[in-house]
């Protein structure tokens, strides 16, 4: 028995050295590790550092589960950021708002502004291997365009048809000239196309959205609900093939927990609208010696809205007072850490149309401001500091949120300290999201209200519509004016780019003499990055914050 003993055990250490040896080979030829395989170490390295081709990928921290299973294209439903990852559009959005091809090689537009003629590529695929052309472009708008709840975009209310001139050639008719329709065809949704194959019955136009199915770089790999989604190459993409081969996005609520798992490796890039992080943590990010903090001027500002139905602001003189009152540039520099640029007209030099010229704005000039009280009426005549006409002291009360924007609150008490120095009462109301949004949309509780305006494709056109023109028999919500809503009809209908450009010259200086608007400050898109990941790049658009396909890891 102890002969046959021994016997196994020389057997059983000959198998072990064999295996050892095995695996000490197995590791001088390829080089891999534990981490390399991707799925098992949480540090930095173990995601990919060591550049094992198939294990390239980065971690995004995002605010809130991206909604995978609903990412519809021809839906709002489903996070704005993965909808272009996932989905191409026709054309792109470039800088200033410049058009470029995306699907689409080239376009034509005819001399009434109502007929687009789109040449689309050709051998470009789905992820799934499915054909791409001009039928599949047909099915995918007809699947939303004429549905009312997407009448918020021009191209859905006036695109009367989509027609299939042939295999690679769509044309859309509208009823109107309308020039933004090619820069609402580079929105995250409900533009972007979707394969036939992705709903049952396939090609079905009112069929049930099965799974999300694009040409675009990425496709969903898994997804977890509240937990993290991973988008991996789509290896029939027909641009450039991204340099990762995986991105997660991973679901993180606080903006605490963002700059924790930033520092400890764990995520390696948040920021944006996919998950802003606060100043207060980008200043501890950049004195961190494994995080960078990218930023770049954003395409939105944030301003100050007034109510035209308080008597008090209906006075021209009231309004400027108010906006040479206020200290922009120290909003900046000592509320917001620098970061970002004190506004001038209500949007930023990032935005198409807005030129040196016609973003100039009101300067920091309170002694002026207090002679346009003056020259108004108004006086203090029983010492309390407020000024007063006809009995009724200048009073306002200033109404924000704090869920969205946390830093409203102190710009809010800055700007109440601000026109406390010229005599101007201000009281603050801090309201909860769906309260604020109800006061500036529906009640109209507010006498000034500090808002934002929307982003990169978005503006100016859309804006402006939304805010500063009737809908209907309803009046503009930030601020009615005829005179303003003509020239605003005027740009939308103008085909040549120098008349749309002096129209926007003369609506931007409508709004300065009447001094409309507070800006405040224009902000910029920040993001946080390990050192590890090569090639960032912020992108044009708020749905398209990063240039992904660029992105690669050290």
């Amino acid at each position: 028995m102890k002969q046959n003993s021994a016997g196994r055990n020389k057997r059983f250490f000959a198998i072990q050295a064999v295996l050892i040896f095995l695996c000490v080979l197995l590791v001088l030829v390829t080089g891999c590790s534990a981490g390399d395989k991707g799925g098992t170490s949480q540090t930095a390295e173990g995601r990919g550092s060591a550049g094992t081709p198939g294990d390239k990928q980065v971690v995004v921290a995002i605010a809130s589960d991206p909604g995978i299973d609903q990412l519809d294209a021809g839906t709002y439903k489903g996070s704005i950021q993965v909808h272009p990852m996932i989905y191409d559009s026709l054309v792109e959005y470039g800088e200033k708002g410049e058009i470029l091809p995306s699907l689409a090689e080239s376009w034509t537009i005819s001399p009434d502004g109502k007929e687009y003629t789109f040449k689309l590529r050709k051998d470009v695929k789905f992820s799934d291997g499915t054909e791409f052309n001009a039928a599949a472009v047909k099915f995918s708008f007809e699947r939303w365009y004429k549905d009312p709840a997407n009448s918020s975009i021009n191209v859905a209310k006036a695109l009367q048809e989509i027609a299939v001139v042939d295999a690679h050639t769509v044309k859309m008719t509208f009823s109107q000239a309308f020039y933004p329709f090619l820069t609402e065809l580079t929105y995250a949704r409900p533009v972007r196309i979707l394969s036939p194959s992705a709903v049952e019955p396939a090609g079905d136009v009112k069929g049930k959205f099965v799974k999300p199915i694009g040409t675009g770089a990425w496709k969903v790999e898994s997804y977890t609900k509240d937990q993290q989604a991973v988008l991996v190459r789509n290896p029939n993409y027909w641009g450039k093939a991204p340099l990762l081969n995986k991105i997660v996005l991973k679901v993180v609520n606080d903006p605490q927990s963002r700059l924790l798992a930033l520092q400890n490796g764990s995520v390696d890039i948040s920021g944006g609208q996919m998950g802003k992080i606060a100043p207060e943590s980008i200043q501890v990010a950049q004195k961190s010696d494994s995080l960078t903090v990218q930023s770049a001027p954003g395409s939105n500002s944030h301003f100050v809205v007034f109510n035209g139905s308080n008597p008090f602001l209906q006075d021209v003189n009231v309004r400027k007072a108010i906006n040479l009152a206020v200290n922009k540039k120290s909003i900046v520099d000592k509320l917001m850490g620098g970061m970002g640029k004190e506004a001038q007209g209500l949007f930023p030099a990032t935005v198409p149309y807005v030129t040196v010229e016609n973003i100039r704005w009101y300067g920091y000039e309170p002694e002026q401001a207090k002679q346009l009280l003056k020259e108004a009426g108004f006086a203090d005549t029983n010492g309390d500091g407020i000024v007063e006409k006809n009995g009724k002291p200048l009073e306002l009360n200033f109404v924000l949120q704090q869920t969205e924007f946390p830093e409203w609150k102190s710009i809010a008490e800055f700007v109440q300290s601000q026109l406390k120095e010229i005599g101007i009462g201000v009281s603050l109301k801090v309201l909860e999201a769906n309260a604020y949004y109800d006061a500036l949309w529906k009640n109209k509780q507010y006498d000034m209200l500090i808002y934002r305006t929307y982003a990169d494709s978005q503006n100016p056109h859309y804006f402006l519509l939304s805010l500063f023109h009737r809908t209907g028999s309803a009046p503009a919500v930030a601020w009615a004016d005829p005179q303003l809503e003509a020239l605003i009809d005027e740009a939308m209908g103008a085909t040549g780019a120098k008349a749309r450009q002096d129209k926007y010259d003369a609506l931007f200086g409508r709004m300065f003499q009447q001094a409309m608007v507070l800006p405040v400050y224009y902000p910029d898109d920040i993001f946080v990055v390990n050192n590890r990941v090569k090639g960032f790049k912020l992108g044009q658009t708020a749905y398209l914050p990063v240039v992904w396909n660029e992105l690669d890891v050290k």
